[in-house]
Parts: C-alpha cells; structure tokens; sequence
C-alpha cells in the first residue's frame, strides 16, 4: 500500500490534501493555539520552525508509510482550517489511530461530521482497516459527542484520555 497515492480526498465541502500544499503560518496557526493543543495533548508550537519541522517530519511519514497526515481545506475558498490523521498503524495494517483537529473558529460548525463521516468509510472500505481507535482528552465533549454520534464506543480510560473504538462489522 502506498500512502503517497492517497491524496488530494475530497469530500461534498472540503479538502484533504498534504500538509505542504498549506501555508506553514496557517499551520502554524493551529499548532501555536494552547486550546487545541490541550485537547490533543500535545506541544504547543512555539515557531514557525517547529512547525515546519513537524510537517517535513509528518511527510516523511506517509512517504515511508507510516502514517497518513492530511490538511483539511475549505473547497471553496482554500482556507486551510485543521487536521486528519490515520496514525499508529498496528503490524498486520488492520488497526489505526485517528486523530483530528481543528481551527477554534472553526469549530462547532459541522467539518468534521464531514469529514469524519468520509475518511470512516475510506478507512475500512479502501484502507481495508477493521477497526479504528481515538484517544480523546475527557476535556474534549465536542469530540467525544462527535465520535459516539459516528459509532465509536469508550472501550478505556487511561488517566485523563479516554479511548474509543469503531470495529468496520459494527458500523
């Protein structure tokens, strides 16, 4: 499987494309917000060196195929507003992680339902993955509630993360 291949993916409003075909200041933008770090649980950029490191870093990967890590973009005006990701492939290729995030003004506004919606059916329908997990901070409701209305089920708690589960048979 060659993750190179998958891109741009589109959906009815929005597109998934790589990372470099993006502003670094615009990715910088969502990197260097503290909120959406904190529901991620990860670094907070601190410039626009980190950042360009992290997307030559995140290319790298899905040219190696290790991961896939997406760009989402409105269709219309190409305004950069988040990220997707199919991360932490298991060794028989049949189980990844996922994770998204988007910008604050951004959210609540319905993308990534969407979106969501989209790369679930890409995952087990070309990807041929059997089941997908999320960790979510417990802070994070917005993507909790997200995740359960698309199926997903809280199979652990792991100190302040909660795990998700969606099996491809059950959905």
């Amino acid at each position: 499987m060659q993750f190179e291949r998958y891109h741009p993916i589109m959906t009815a409003h929005y597109v998934l494309d790589w990372l470099t075909m993006y502003k670094v200041k615009d990715i910088f933008a969502l990197r260097h917000d503290e909120t959406v770090a904190a529901m991620i649980g990860r670094n907070v950029d601190a410039d626009l060196m980190t950042t360009t490191t992290y997307v030559n870093r995140t290319m790298s990967q899905v040219m190696n195929n290790e991961a896939l890590i997406w760009g989402i973009g409105d269709k219309l005006t190409q305004q950069y507003l988040g990220t997707f990701s199919f991360l932490h492939f298991d060794t028989n290729r049949t189980v990844a992680e996922i994770q998204f995030e988007l910008l604050p003004v951004i959210q609540q506004h319905g993308v990534m339902t969407e979106v969501l919606t989209h790369m679930m059916s890409f995952a087990f329908d070309e990807l041929n993955l059997k089941r997908l997990l999320a960790n979510v901070s417990e802070e994070n409701r917005a993507a909790s509630d997200l995740l359960i209305a698309q199926g997903f089920s809280a199979v652990d708690h792991v100190g302040r993360v909660l795990v998700y589960e969606l099996i491809a048979d059950q959905r």
